[in-house]
């Protein structure tokens, strides 16, 4: 897998690939891109990019591209939200990868699209302008589609993303301070309080002597608590919550050949009663109820599971 930062729209923004860096010419017909929910840092998703790249035997070229914003480089100044709002919102972030999309990618490969929970309704948007040109598909998992403030979730979130904001990245700034140590300890004790499975990278070096490698969803986290980062993750749910409404059913009829969602039966982002809309809506939609009990946050516990049944979607589709 190789990492790093590129510049879109005056943001560093980290990408993940496997089977080629961004700038390299891309010999397969097919590319898949992964675009995250919300916290948008891409490290979350690198057990699962690796696992569907195995999956798919390695026939496939994927790049995970995180949102504009969400993973701060070191000694790096991002434009504050009051002077560039435009940025950090989700229409910003649709804008962002399809800056990212038109300056990177060939026009002759096949695009999939796979979008988790808010990265759903982006590829949504994603399939609409890239369809003809690049024959695009896309794979929405945990979609949040619709009336994302009457969630259970959305409820509870609401006065942290609104009049609390400003107070929880102040908390954040203040942890982030933390020595280093600390910080992984902490972070490691509360992902497993929460049932996060820690265990694919070990906490100790099979070297004598050597750091401890710390697993990438605990050194994901450490990221998102920049006070930069975290503030523009808070902003753009805050945005989330105010501008995804009523369903576009119309958008998921037209591109219905094109799509398929996969909803969990625990969502608190998107419960089932929105699956039962969907159908209700668009019969014609390749929606499927997940039977494994996965979680919203499937990449904290089922990365290589998920991976598995996507990639018997994408051989369909290619």
């Amino acid at each position: 897998m190789e990492e790093g930062y590129v510049d879109i729209n005056h943001i560093p923004t980290r990408v993940i690939t496997v089977g080629g860096w961004i700038d390299q010419p891309i010999k397969k017909r097919h590319l898949i891109i992964v675009i995250p929910g919300n916290p948008g840092l891409i490290g979350y998703y690198e057990e699962f990019v690796r696992s569907l790249h195995g999956e798919l035997l390695g026939k496939y070229v994927i790049w995970g591209l995180g949102h504009a914003g969400h993973d701060v480089p070191k000694n790096v100044i991002l434009p504050t939200i009051n002077d560039k709002p435009e940025l950090f919102t989700l229409d910003g972030q649709v804008n962002h990868k399809i800056k990212f999309i038109d300056t990177y990618v060939p026009t002759d490969v096949n695009l999939h699209f796979i979008g988790h929970s808010i990265g759903a309704k982006i590829c949504v948007e994603l399939v609409k302008r890239y369809r003809k040109t690049h024959n695009a598909a896309a794979y929405l998992l945990f979609p949040t589609l619709e009336r994302m403030a009457q969630t259970p979730s959305g409820r509870k979130l609401w006065p942290i993303l609104g009049p609390f904001r400003k107070v929880v990245v102040l908390a954040a700034s203040l942890i982030n301070r933390l020595p280093e140590s600390w910080l992984t300890t902490i972070v490691q004790w509360a992902m497993r309080s929460k049932g996060s499975q820690l265990s694919i990278e070990s906490s100790t070096s099979s070297a004598p002597g050597a750091p401890a490698i710390v697993h990438v969803n605990v050194r994901t986290t450490m990221s998102l608590l920049h006070p930069q980062a975290l503030e523009r993750s808070l902003f753009m749910a805050h945005d989330e919550l105010k501008v995804v409404g009523e369903l576009n059913a119309e958008d998921i009829r037209l591109h219905s050949d094109r799509l398929v969602l996969y909803f969990g039966t625990k969502d608190h982002w998107c419960p089932l009663e929105y699956y039962h809309n969907l159908q209700l809506q668009v019969p014609e939609a390749r929606a499927i109820i997940c039977p494994h009990g996965f979680e919203h946050a499937f990449v904290l516990q089922s990365s290589q599971q998920m991976a598995t049944i996507v990639s018997e979607w994408i051989k369909e589709f290619s």
